[in-house]
């Protein structure tokens, strides 16, 4: 995990070196009750990025398959 101050804004990075994820999939993450997982229920990244947005935030991802993923928050600081 990293953060850093921007201008007007806190930005902070997750990120792994996992399996990562393909386009197909990261096509519809942010999609509610989408999962790969056989006992997940899908609502986990939709209501972050629900939530990120509600505080005029942004949430981005980045994933390469047999790399990893990358998640990037981006608050305003006021």
């Amino acid at each position: 995990m990293e953060a850093r101050k921007l201008e007007k804004n806190v930005e902070i990075e997750f990120s792994d070196t996992g399996t990562g994820m393909s386009k197909e999939v990261l096509s519809k993450i942010w999609t509610p009750f989408f999962t790969t997982k056989a006992k997940g229920m899908g609502v986990g990244l939709s209501i972050c990025k629900r939530i990120i947005e509600a505080h005029q935030g942004e949430i981005e991802v980045e994933s390469k398959e047999g790399k990893g993923t990358k998640f990037a928050i981006k608050l305003p600081l006021a």
